[in-house]
Order: structure tokens, then C-alpha cells, then sequence
């Protein structure tokens, strides 16, 4: 029998693209993989998800606390302490 030839179309090296816009692709891509992976796992598990953003929500609030009383000796006297 004879060997049949394969009509598989190209078949040699591709040269791998290399650039600004194909990383931000890259990334951009990766970014919206990891949001998918993060959304799934709010909608599997919503309430670690609400104790989490009660947390850093917490955190948050304190920070600007802090920051806020730190800064209260240079106000400028627009308020009546």
C-alpha cells in the first residue's frame, strides 16, 4: 500500500508575536479570568463574601479615621472646634 499524504494545512513554525498590545491582551484577559474566578466563588460562598467586605470596609473606616484625627492640629479654623 502506499502512504497516503496528509492535507493538514500549515504545518511549520509559528512565530510567537511579541509586543505591547499582545501582553496588555494577555493581561487584560487574565485580569477578566480572575474576576470570573472571584465572582464564582461570592456566588458559592455569599456570606465569607459579606464578612469580607464588612472587614476592609471596617479597616477602610478606621484608616480615614485615624488619618482624619491626625491631620486636625493644621485645620485652618473654617469649624468651631
Amino acid at each position: 500500500m502506499a502512504k497516503k499524504t496528509l492535507n493538514l494545512g500549515f504545518t511549520g513554525d509559528v512565530a510567537e508575536e511579541t509586543g505591547v498590545a499582545v501582553r496588555a491582551k494577555s493581561a487584560a484577559n487574565r485580569i477578566k479570568d480572575e474576576a470570573g474566578m472571584v465572582a464564582a466563588h461570592a456566588a458559592d460562598h455569599p456570606a465569607v463574601t459579606g464578612s469580607a467586605v464588612v472587614a476592609v470596609g471596617l479597616v477602610a473606616f478606621a484608616l480615614g479615621y485615624l488619618l482624619g484625627n491626625r491631620s486636625g492640629a493644621a485645620r485652618s479654623g473654617l469649624w468651631p472646634r
